[in-house]
């Protein structure tokens, strides 16, 4: 169709110029060209842009200029960030338009995989507070696989897709509005990769995969993985692919580091992986002729990571291509030419919201294309919203062990279609976690635990998981549990588990003086029935078996020495809304807990206790402050040691050790404070904090005998870190009678 347009235009123009001659009339003046005649008269332009991660934002200040000039520009070829500047230029979109839209992406959440935390299903955070890491390896035909990157890059790709969106329907990048390529490196071999087909957002992915930070993509066969490593600044395709008189190449790869400044192994790796960037760019730019333009924007203060430096890049590029301003002048057009240039490129119909006629699940998960469905807010007859489609689509990414969830736009028989699709993971669906805890206090108590968590997911068409804990140490522990949703919208479900513990448990005098210690052993089996409330919370309901022995240690004999029997039921209703369960900095956490031993399902003795707690941090700045409350009664009856509410340990009357004091009832009250120490807007950051802690409690048997000498005080000063293997801990507490402790900690927070 636009062949015969641009055909009917040309033959137009042929008899227009035959019928001026013939009349006399001089031809058309210079303020009214055709497209065809300023294409006879003028070079054809071929641009180059170049990978160096952040330092490719400059791309758009460059992009600015040519445009303020009027360069036309006949072809792109990138790499790596150049490859998604590039991309976009060839899909429509101006430079003014990258500024506004670039500049407001929140970059870290780019370089994230998954929804925000309020966004994951409630399993999924409680999971987060059971396995004490973040990440674990993959268990694959009975192998451990471990991750290709560290990251799966489904957000950055939700991303790229969106801004993608005008050239939805395009397969063939020589029908953009400017003929485009992407460059990636086969890893099998080493040797580019010249992407002209596709999904273009999916050819701008692969073009910046950046080794062993992004998994790499599979693309007919092929890993492929960032262009840089291969032709970080490829002339040479761009000469192939239009034939241009005049290369511009932008060249924004990060320079070899001195000798002095390597001093680190991450530094010299980087340097490494330098060698071969900087290498064959060396080749590619000695191509030039004396006709071509080579732009290399100023950025020695901007890194390949510094993603928050967009405003400075840009102004860094706007004046590199500024300073190149007398040879880039003389391939101006005038204001009418480049008007006609412009005028004459294929059309991209806008695509940002189109009408959705039908959905399509592409799934290669055992997840039901049903579950999928139902997460998809979205339904045929709406128009297409990319930001809730994104949301909705990370929310199915936090569901489950994929590699990643997309979309992509098609049109059949005259109607517009979306289709998702899932990838497995490759890492496979079975997933090893590990954790450590040590602790030690200055009276040269010490404590130490390592742990290992297996999870078996998407065991069937309804998403079931099996997870199987173990623990080692001075409290070990084995728990097993299936959870099984039991409807595709994942509201309902059920959990049948069984557990095992060995710990330590102190029981005290009112003048905190020890009267025996035991030795705990315990064994649960019950089952959970409950109702997801939306992501937020949860209601629970709950039987259960729990007997065990009581064997004491130390001290004098006590009535509670012995087997043990505390059969009963739970209720609970909890909440979690919080950003991060480490180091939150918004949302809140709230749990009610009523649980009960009753004669009736075997117990010894009925009794019922009830537990309310919750935290809500407030941040301004850098700065967080943690208010937390912990409060737990016993109703009625009298529950064994086993069932008594437990202090100590840190952030939890710092200074003691945990369980070092325990009652019927407690109290406990405590204001965290941190303080970020790292650039919270670095994408690449690790969140590094300094903070401390004010806390206040204490147990008692019952209401009359609560005495206000009774309450301890205690504090914590610690350094933390949000680290890609979980949350790591250096502190120190201080509490009454001048208990102290020493932390170092790899897991949990709270």
């Amino acid at each position: 169709m636009k062949m015969m347009k641009k055909s009917r235009l040309s033959a137009l123009s042929r008899w227009t110029l035959m019928l001026l001659l013939l009349s006399g009339l001089p031809p058309l003046p210079d303020g009214v060209p055709t497209a065809e005649a300023a294409a006879r008269t003028r070079p054809r332009v071929g641009l180059v842009l170049g990978g160096g991660g952040a330092r490719g934002l400059s791309h758009v200040g460059v992009l600015k200029v040519l445009e303020e000039l009027r360069v036309p520009i006949d072809c792109i070829a990138g790499t790596s960030m150049g490859s998604i500047i590039g991309g976009l230029y060839a899909s429509g979109m101006t430079p003014e338009k990258m500024d506004e839209t670039l500049s407001k992406i929140d970059w870290p959440q780019v370089f994230t995989d998954g929804p925000p935390r309020a966004d994951l299903p409630f399993r999924t955070k409680q999971e987060q507070r059971v396995l004490l890491t973040n990440k674990g390896v993959g268990i694959k035909d009975g192998k451990v696989q471990l991750p290709l990157g560290l990251l799966q890059g489904q957000n950055l790709s939700l991303m790229l897709e969106e801004l993608t969106l005008p050239a939805a329907d395009v397969r063939d990048f020589d029908d953009l509005k400017v003929p485009y390529r992407a460059v990636a490196t086969d890893l099998a071999t080493g040797k580019a990769v010249v992407l002209d087909s596709g999904e273009l957002s999916r050819a701008m992915r692969a073009s910046m995969s950046i080794p062993s930070a992004l998994v790499p993509v599979e693309m007919d066969g092929k890993l492929l993985a960032d262009g840089g490593m291969a032709d970080n600044v490829p002339v040479d395709v761009a000469r192939n692919l239009c034939k241009p008189d005049v290369i511009i190449a932008v060249d924004v790869g990060a320079p070899l580091v001195p000798t002095e400044d390597l001093t680190s192994v991450l530094s010299i790796t980087e340097q490494l992986t330098g060698f071969l960037t900087v290498r064959n760019t060396e080749v590619q730019l000695a191509t030039l002729g004396p006709r071509d333009i080579l732009i290399r924007p100023d950025l020695k203060d901007i890194s390949s990571i510094d993603f928050e430096k967009f405003a400075a890049a840009v102004t860094v590029g706007y004046a590199a291509a500024k300073a190149q301003l007398a040879p880039l002048s003389r391939l101006s057009l005038t204001p009418a030419a480049f008007e006609a240039f412009l005028a004459a490129r294929p059309d991209l119909p806008e695509k940002n919201h189109p009408v959705i006629d039908f959905i399509r699940i592409e799934n290669e998960t055992r997840l039901s294309d049903q579950v999928i469905e139902q997460q998809i807010g979205l339904k045929p007859g709406d128009h297409l919203d990319p930001e809730q489609l994104n949301r909705d689509l990370n929310v199915i990414y936090g569901m489950g062990d994929f590699q990643e969830v997309g979309y992509s736009l098609v049109r059949e028989n005259g109607k517009t279609g979306l289709v998702v699709e899932t990838r497995k993971k490759y890492i496979g669906d079975n997933n090893l976690n590990f954790g450590l805890f040590l602790g030690a206090n200055l009276k040269g108590d010490s404590m130490f635990n390592i742990s290992a968590a297996y999870t078996m997911s998407q065991i069937n068409s309804l998403g079931a998981e099996w997870r199987t804990f173990l623990q080692l140490g001075n409290d070990s522990a084995f728990l097993t549990d299936f959870y099984q949703p039991l409807d595709a919208d994942q509201q309902y479900f059920i959990d049948p588990y069984l557990s095992y513990k060995q710990y330590n448990l102190t029981l005290e005098s009112d003048s905190q003086e020890l009267i025996t210690g035991f030795r705990v052993r315990e064994v649960q089996l019950g089952v959970d029935a409950g109702r997801n409330l939306g992501h937020w919370g949860r209601v629970v309901m709950g039987l259960y078996y729990n007997g065990g022995n009581n064997g004491r240690r130390l001290g004098i004999p006590s009535p509670y020495e012995g087997d043990f029997n505390n059969s009963g039921f739970s209720l609970r209703l909890e909440a979690d809304t919080l950003d991060s369960t480490n180091f939150p900095t918004k949302g809140y956490m709230g749990t009610v807990r009523l649980r009960g031993a009753t004669t009736l399902l075997g117990a010894d003795s009925d009794y019922q206790t009830l537990l309310v707690e919750g935290h809500k941090p407030w941040t301004w700045g850098k700065s967080t402050l943690i208010p937390r409350l912990y409060l737990g009664g016993t109703l009625s009856g009298d529950p064994g040691p086993e069932d008594l509410f437990l202090l100590g340990g840190f952030l939890n009357l710092s200074g003691y050790q945990l369980g070092d004091i325990t009652g019927q009832n407690v109290a406990f009250g405590e204001l965290i404070y941190m303080y970020r120490l790292d650039n919270a807007s670095s994408a690449f950051a690790i969140p590094l904090y300094a903070g401390g802690s004010l806390e206040v409690g204490t147990v008692w048997e019952s209401l009359d005998r609560i005495e206000a000498d009774a309450i301890i005080p205690a504090g914590s000063l610690f350094l933390g870190a949000d680290t890609p293997l979980g949350p790591a801990y250096l502190g120190a507490g201080l509490s009454k009678d001048s208990q102290a402790s020493l932390y170092l900690m790899l897991g949990k927070f709270f």
